[in-house]
């Protein structure tokens, strides 16, 4: 069945360019920033991190496309992940 798609356009960016998620049951931070666009696409940068005292290199990280990562933001937010300030959240 056919399902209206929602139009990622209306999702404006934030001014300081990035946002970060917070799950504690997992022990990780994410964060979610803009990167450098193509002529066809443009991309975010997604960085995990483990939750510690201090933050070192992240664990993961991975680009993909700007729709792909405000769906995945959207998603993990409502399978509990928190949002949060830049560290320490």
């Amino acid at each position: 069945m056919w399902q209206q798609q929602p139009d990622y356009a209306l999702y404006k960016e934030r001014l300081d360019g990035e946002g970060w998620l917070l799950n504690r049951q997992e022990g990780m931070l994410l964060q979610i920033k803009p990167d450098a666009a193509t002529q066809h696409a443009q991309f975010v940068l997604v960085s995990y991190y483990r939750l510690s005292a201090r933050l070192g290199k992240p664990v993961r990280q991975q680009r993909m496309l700007r729709h792909l990562g405000i769906e995945m933001w959207i998603n993990l937010q409502k399978i509990g992940w928190e949002r949060c300030t830049p560290p320490p959240c």
